[in-house]
């Protein structure tokens, strides 16, 4: 039996009432970790040892330049040309500013990597754009807010670069391992959004069905933010760019390509830098005082022992059913961000005894913390959509969680089904 710290408890009680009395969890993960050096007689060069490590790694420099690309876009405007490509292609079809919803947030996916910026930049153009054409606005909410979970795991993903720092894994092989659930969870939505539309009664009316003329003018309007992400999936899935070049690539093209537009300017630039900055820091102190507090915890005998836990139910599907039902419980109350920082010293640990492959475990992790983007009662997604569009977190909530089924069945087939994440990077060789 694996031997506890016996000042655990301390730990975990100043870390949960830190975060109940709203200190940031990087400093709550501090907290308990200078308790633990305090109690255990342990060296303070070790946070500095840590927090220099994390730092200082090539591949997080791939984050602050996908959360450049987020904002960045946002401000140039040309996250509204992607709808309204889409919009005058499929808008005919039954619920077809919806499917277009949908596939925009794909698209914008492959450019920055967050659900967030999707919901607040894309998700204003998009929710304004179906309540014109008489969509049930709860329901544009919904579709915006649950679509916009399609950043975090189509490539490029901030949570797989950070999940890539975390397990010392393949960041391409995790890129590429995403492209498959990503794509399904997106079908999987445009299946859902007939069959609540019918089933419901919901309000979607169809759009007047465009002529090839301006369906071909829409596409060729939307080419230079089409060719952002053609340009960046292309160099991640041939390994033309590594994960770290594709962010400066991706940081580079957005703004040229304002340039050329002529949209480019200063206080434009300046307040994507700011915002940038903001996000980046937030999540470079999470890594580096993860880094920190990982080692506590696995220092501690916690991870050991909870591993032990796990692996006494004895069936694999048991215990990955019980592991995803603790990921979706936490990320009703804690970011995705946070929760891959603390829990992933024990999915390392359970990957190892079960024989899962890191990528596969990684991906799955991403997704299940990235339903948590739309699960009450925090509903992160829906909340920056609602407060963005104007509309009411309440009313739309109801519409907002049935996209939870669609997502599960995707979360289930990622976590049984192991060539949906591990074909992929094996095909094009970034894993043996």
């Amino acid at each position: 039996m694996t031997r506890l710290d016996p000042h655990l408890a301390v730990y975990f009680i100043t870390f949960v009432a830190l975060i109940l009395l709203e200190v940031p969890i990087a400093y709550a993960m501090m907290a308990s970790a200078f308790e633990f050096i305090v109690f255990n007689g342990q060296s303070f060069v070790m946070f500095a040892q840590k927090t220099a490590n994390s730092l200082a790694d090539f591949n997080m420099l791939a984050l602050p330049a996908f959360l450049f690309v987020g904002c960045y876009m946002n401000e140039v405007g040309l996250t509204d040309r992607l709808f309204g490509m889409f919009e005058k292609w499929i808008g005919h079809l039954p619920g077809g500013l919806a499917h277009a919803n949908v596939l925009s947030s794909m698209v914008f996916a492959g450019m920055s990597g967050s659900a967030l910026a999707d919901a607040g930049g894309l998700g204003v153009i998009e929710v304004s754009a179906m309540t014109k054409a008489g969509y049930d606005p709860d329901f544009a909410v919904a579709v915006t807010a649950a679509s916009a979970g399609i950043g975090p795991i189509i490539p490029p993903s901030i949570n797989f670069v950070v999940w890539a720092f975390l397990s010392q894994t393949s960041t391409l092989a995790m890129f590429q391992g995403g492209m498959g659930p990503g794509i399904l969870m997106g079908v999987a939505m445009m299946i859902w959004i007939p069959i609540a539309v019918k089933t419901q009664n919901i309000k979607c009316p169809r759009a007047e069905k465009a002529s090839w003329g301006v369906r071909m003018k829409a596409l060729w309007h939307s080419l230079p933010a089409l060719g952002g992400p053609a340009i960046l999936v292309l160099g991640i899935m041939t390994g033309i760019f590594t994960p770290t070049e594709c962010s400066v690539v991706a940081a580079m093209y957005c703004v040229i390509l304002s340039i050329f537009m002529r949209k480019f300017s200063i206080p434009m630039l300046t307040r994507a830098l700011r915002a940038t900055l903001q996000s980046a820091g937030m999540s470079m102190c999470l890594c580096a005082t993860g880094l920190v507090f990982n080692w506590i915890i696995v220092t501690s005998g916690l991870i050991g022992w909870m591993t032990n836990l796990l692996m006494s139910l004895g069936s694999k599907i048991i215990i990955l059913l019980v592991l995803n039902a603790m990921l979706l419980f936490l990320g009703c109350f804690i970011g995705s961000m946070q929760i891959l920082i603390m829990v992933a010293p024990l999915l390392m640990s359970l990957a190892d005894a079960m024989g899962m492959n890191y990528v596969q475990m990684g991906v799955m992790a991403v997704l299940n913390v990235t339903l948590g983007l739309i699960t009450p009662p925090m509903a992160p997604a829906l909340f920056v959509t609602a407060k963005a569009t104007g509309n009411k977190f309440e009313s739309a909530l109801r519409y907002t969680v049935q996209f939870l089924i669609p997502m599960f069945i995707t979360l289930m087939l990622t976590t049984f089904w192991e060539p949906l994440t591990l074909w992929l990077p094996k095909t094009l060789g970034a894993l043996r």
